[in-house]
């Protein structure tokens, strides 16, 4: 039986944010916000798939690797569910029954990076961003102090471990939510990290610069619009 001690993590109140609606609209996510319908950033990322990932597609076949991929998004809405749970401090109780084996071993795998977080501001918040050149919505995993910065924390998990130079999308994905939470809150989010635990047993950390990946959204953005207008 897998028993976690509760944390102690300090909430901190949230800024006045307005509360947008996830939608769907021509069967892709958006959110309605007080600017109008805006596409999820985390479908802008979707929607260039990497070459990788199509040769993957076509080495497997459509059905098992959509069966692969519904496994994997049910493993990550799981872990995902637990981890907000134990930064709310609520009781977790027996995590292997409630949430699967391969979801408790996944968490108690982040466990000693989850306990860097503190003063966290919001978990699971939808915020968007009135920049013109990156006006998107998306929900952010947490926004929280991790090692005493104020961070966009992110929760991936994975199959296998990525590399440092293979996790652009990722990183693209917290600086639109830094970018979007300083644009709706003026508090600017000088740290993204990204915390992934894979199947085969390993987690790592990966923290970045919010200013490093600013250029390449812009462009991701761009790119989307490009191609919507072309193809509509």
């Amino acid at each position: 039986m897998a028993m976690i001690a509760n944390n102690n993590f300090i909430h901190l109140q949230c800024p006045d944010i307005p509360t947008i609606k996830q939608v769907n609209f021509n069967g892709k996510r958006h959110y309605d916000t007080p600017t109008g319908s805006l596409a999820s950033i985390t479908n802008i990322i979707h929607h260039f798939i990497p070459d990788g990932i199509k040769e993957w597609r076509e080495s497997k076949g459509d059905d098992v690797a959509n069966y692969i991929m519904r496994t994997a998004g049910i493993r990550g809405t799981r872990v995902h569910k637990l981890i907000d749970s134990f930064l709310y401090n609520e009781s977790l109780g027996d995590i292997t029954k409630e949430y699967g084996v391969m979801a408790a071993g996944l968490f108690n795998l982040m466990h000693p990076t989850l306990c860097k977080i503190n003063n966290i501001v919001a978990i699971e918040k939808a915020i968007y961003s009135t920049d013109p050149a990156i006006m998107a919505a998306g929900t952010t995993d947490c926004v929280a102090e991790y090692d005493g910065i104020l961070s966009i924390v992110d929760f991936k998990t994975s199959s296998k471990m990525r590399g440092q130079d293979t996790i652009d999308d990722w990183c693209i994905q917290a600086t639109f939510y830094a970018l979007a939470w300083e644009c709706l809150t003026d508090q600017k989010i000088p740290q993204i990290v990204i915390i992934c635990a894979t199947e085969d047993g390993q987690t790592e950390v990966f923290k970045a610069e919010p200013s490093e990946y600013i250029e390449r959204l812009k462009k991701l953005i761009a790119d989307y619009r490009a191609d919507h207008i072309i193809n509509s």
